[in-house]
């Protein structure tokens, strides 16, 4: 299974409107929500909040992926949000967060989740992936991109 399987030019934002972090989770599950991908909106911002509390998923270079194991939703969802301007999401490096993945899974798809987050932070880590997200045009463009990275 790869993350294109399951993310759509839907599923993203391609400027968020939100400033902080929680505003950024909430305003990326609505989406989701609203494409019916998620069962229990409130209850996915709580789990990815708890989450959060064990420690930031900012994890550099512009880069954050709020995700949680959850009830919330009943197969796996992905959505994107990006911000020009950054959000503070206390970060590893300190940096305010320009790229958001979202992510969620059912609590029965530990592997699938696992791999899955792997598989995305590995291919964030590459400077040209990020400089291309942060370029794209529009959300065809992000998937494009996705599917690209995802392969090597």
């Amino acid at each position: 299974m790869k993350i294109s399987e399951y993310f759509r030019e839907e599923d993203c934002i391609m400027e968020l409107k939100s400033k902080t972090k929680e505003e950024a989770i909430r305003e990326i599950a609505e989406t989701l929500y609203k494409k019916g991908k998620i069962n229990d909106m409130d209850k996915l911002i709580s789990d990815i909040l708890e989450r959060e509390e064990l420690g930031s998923t900012g994890i550099g270079h512009g880069i954050a992926i709020p995700h949680a194991r959850t009830e919330a939703v009943s197969d796996f969802v992905v959505g994107f949000g990006r911000s020009s301007r950054g959000i503070d999401f206390n970060s590893i490096d300190g940096e305010k967060v320009n790229l958001i993945f979202l992510m969620g899974a059912n609590p029965n798809q530990l592997n699938l989740y696992l791999r899955l987050l792997a598989e995305l932070s590995k291919f964030l880590m590459n400077a040209s992936c990020r400089k291309e997200l942060m370029e794209a045009k529009d959300a065809s463009s992000v998937i494009e991109m996705v599917k690209r990275f995802e392969g090597s």
